[in-house]
């Protein structure tokens, strides 16, 4: 079968994927900045004219070898649904993949945290409707991908539940 570069083709540009959460987020971001201690995560929320990290919406970053405490810092925005989905998936990260032993590629550890985003966002009831597109971009969308991580991302997920509604 021909293989075509996309310098190679024409036509409409293709539509960006909107891959944002929408919704009610109500206190949600303050709760789960609130729950960063119990997650073992700092946490801080960058103003836009300070964020250093480019497009990224977010990182989960060691601060140095000595100390292994996760820090995430997220990327402040008016959508505070889509903030909070940030968070989740930053989360996730920190919980899912700071075992110093932990090779899975970066691929699948995306698909991990952006798996527990979408459960918890959901729980929270937030539109991450969007997220399938962002699993998509990563996997090929293969099911059997997500099915592999189901244990993960679900105990990842109730972690996540469990702190926020024991700080409510």
């Amino acid at each position: 079968a021909p293989v075509f570069d996309v310098s190679q083709t024409e036509g409409e540009p293709l539509p960006d994927l909107d891959t944002e959460a929408t919704g009610d987020a109500g206190d949600l971001v303050e709760q789960l900045t609130a729950a960063a201690d119990d997650l073992g995560v700092t946490v801080r929320i960058v103003p836009e004219a300070e964020w250093t990290h480019g497009e990224a919406k977010g990182i989960c970053e060691q601060l140095s070898l000595v100390d292994m405490q996760p820090r995430v810092e997220v990327r402040d925005r008016k959508n505070d649904a889509d903030l909070a989905r940030t968070l989740i998936h930053e989360y996730a990260h920190a919980l899912l993949h700071f075992d110093v032993d932990d090779d899975t590629e970066r691929s699948k550890r995306e698909v991990e945290a952006e798996a527990v985003a979408y459960v918890v966002g959901r729980y929270c009831g937030l539109d991450t409707s969007g997220s399938a597109f962002y699993l998509a971009a990563w996997e090929s969308d293969d099911p059997e991908v997500v099915r592999e991580r189901l244990g993960r991302i679900s105990t990842s997920a109730q972690e996540v539940i469990d702190t926020l509604e024991a700080t409510e």
